[in-house]
């Protein structure tokens, strides 16, 4: 874990604990002690909560490779294509966006969608599951994460030659399923603003049994349109029709997209249309700077908030190192207040698995 990041044009953290304020609370902490975490990251994180405490404040997450380790929608492709329940002669003809190639996988064929564009390949990856009911895809995830292992598949390279590979079934993160419970044992509501699929999201997060114990409603993501025999209707609508029970387990998905769409300035987009449009989060984590970046920047309390940094790929490291830089410089020369460069927690995979 470091307070610093690799470059050294960027500044270090601080973290600022406030004493006496209106969420102070004599320092007596609830919920889970942060036992899986680096010792500073968790004295940070503690002294935020402690300072933010039963205020009404609110902390955003991404979903993927943030809250639990690997990519829930990655591992479900060639897991249900493993089984025989999904197949690219099987999904939506609407999906096939490009031919497909002979013998092809799923995988493989959503690999070849990324090297066009993430924006096509993000809505894909929710999308491609369109055709199922929801308590069917409830327990194939439920299955996929028991399996705790990689899941073997295939794609092809830039010169079309057939590569075998491993995809990584989804982990918790133990730091993450404490740092959720003692935010909100604290009164700070936690929200995911996940670029997966908010259904598959929403089937490991609000599952008591997974630990993380989200109420459903608090789950954000690529929302995709429900249908139950001409009923036409997202998780979305519910909510904010105040009728949302978390019952839609005979609804199919479809392909077609809610807006939002919350990947990359979506997000932050999800945060004004459905949490709140002028308060903003004490902390914001994330993991892939083009997608997680936006809100993170954008989002953060700049009294005491916290930025969490999850670092899985040097390159991604360098990236919002430089993005923080940038940014930096941009506030300042725009007359804005520099926050960019403060309020870091940095923390490898291994140190909260």
């Amino acid at each position: 874990m470091k307070f610093l990041f690799a470059l050294p044009a960027v500044l270090a953290v601080t973290v600022p604990i406030k004493r006496g304020g209106k969420g102070d609370r004599n320092c007596e902490i609830a919920g889970p002690a942060l036992e899986h975490w680096p010792k500073a990251a968790a004295k940070a994180l503690d002294s935020m909560i402690a300072s933010k405490a039963n205020s009404s404040n609110y902390a955003i997450f991404d979903w993927d490779n943030t809250s639990d380790r690997y990519d829930l929608e990655e591992s479900l492709m060639p897991y249900l294509e493993s089984i025989g329940v999904l197949t690219l002669d099987k999904m939506d003809p609407t999906l096939r966006i490009v031919p497909p190639q002979e013998g092809e996988s799923v995988y493989g064929y959503y690999l070849r969608l990324c090297d066009i564009d993430d924006n096509v390949c993000y809505w894909w990856a929710a999308a491609v599951f369109s055709g199922f009911k929801l308590d069917e895809l409830k327990g194939h995830v439920d299955d996929l994460m028991a399996v705790n292992g990689t899941i073997k598949t295939t794609y092809s390279d830039e010169n079309g030659t057939r590569i075998d590979t491993e995809v990584h079934t989804p982990q918790i993160f133990r730091g993450q399923v404490e740092l959720y419970n003692r935010l909100m044992a604290n009164g700070i509501a936690v929200y995911i603003i996940s670029a997966a699929s908010e259904e598959l999201v929403r089937m490991v997060a609000s599952d008591p049994k997974y630990g993380y114990n989200l109420p459903p409603e608090n789950v954000i993501g690529v929302s995709l349109l429900l249908n139950n025999s001409g009923v036409l209707t997202t998780a979305r609508k519910q909510i904010a029709d105040g009728v949302y029970n978390n019952s839609n387990g005979d609804f199919v998905l479809t392909p077609t997209l809610w807006a939002p769409a919350t990947w990359m300035t979506g997000k932050w987009a999800a945060v004004l249309s459905y949490i709140n449009q002028w308060k903003l989060p004490v902390l914001a984590a994330g993991d892939t700077p083009v997608s997680d970046g936006p809100m993170i920047f954008h989002g953060i309390n700049h009294d005491g908030g916290i930025k969490l940094w999850v670092n899985r790929k040097a390159s991604y490291m360098e990236e919002i190192a430089t993005m923080n830089e940038t940014y930096a410089l941009e506030q300042a020369e725009n007359g804005r207040p520099v926050t960019a460069d403060k309020g870091w927690v940095i923390v490898t995979p291994e140190e909260i698995q």
